[in-house]
């Protein structure tokens, strides 16, 4: 037994990631797009930026379409209001812009994913989440820092442990015959565990 965790252990996460079936995969990617989506809304909130389309309907739309057989979502529509909701880090001088320009690339790499074949990368929502983490430690910090001081910051180390549970959940979820609700609802509650974005920022912010 120990030795087969000692073997598990070393899979990186990514490849775990890419082991996992569809509509898992897709789970993990609407999960960290909601860790995601608070950052956002705070800029917007803030700044009082144009949000002539509403996110949370449009997650709702994502989640449904996933997970609900027969359900329709015009993808090309959402990417397009999706575009019309990113800001221009040109416009603003904060740094709350850029998790929120993160957040809409993120949801237009998924969406972009799900029209396209070719396009598709399970990992990809994951890897924007870390780079938005990696955007956030560089500006807090002077001089560049290594893999090594990346890798062992208290933000990343919490990214790493939420995508490692995550995974290992969406490993022995079983979707025949559970109600989608259930399943979203579930999503939901593992993704706000501990109250926080995926930068650390408080959801009663």
């Amino acid at each position: 037994m120990a030795k087969q965790n000692d073997v598990s252990n070393k899979i990186n996460n990514f490849q775990r990631i890419r082991d996992l079936g569809y509509k898992q995969q897709g789970i993990l990617a609407l999960m960290l797009l909601e860790r995601m989506k608070p950052n956002y809304q705070l800029f917007a909130q803030i700044t009082e930026f144009p949000q002539p389309h509403k996110l949370d309907n449009m997650l709702n739309s994502l989640w449904e379409r996933l997970l609900v057989k027969g359900a329709k979502v015009s993808l090309s529509a959402m990417e397009e209001k999706v575009e019309t909701l990113t800001p221009d880090e040109r416009d603003f001088d904060m740094y709350g812009v850029y998790p929120a320009i993160y957040f809409c690339t993120a949801l237009l790499t998924y969406l972009s994913g799900e029209m396209d074949e070719e396009a598709y990368d399970p990992v990809a929502v994951s890897k924007i989440s870390q780079g938005c983490i990696v955007h956030l430690i560089e500006a807090q910090t002077d001089g560049e820092l290594d893999n090594t001081q990346l890798r062992d910051h208290e933000l990343m180390v919490a990214e790493i442990e939420f995508l490692s549970d995550s995974i290992l959940w969406l490993e022995k979820l079983k979707l025949k015959g559970v109600e989608f609700k259930k399943i979203k609802q579930q999503a939901l509650e593992r993704t706000f565990i501990d109250g926080v974005t995926n930068i650390g920022i408080s959801l009663e912010a």
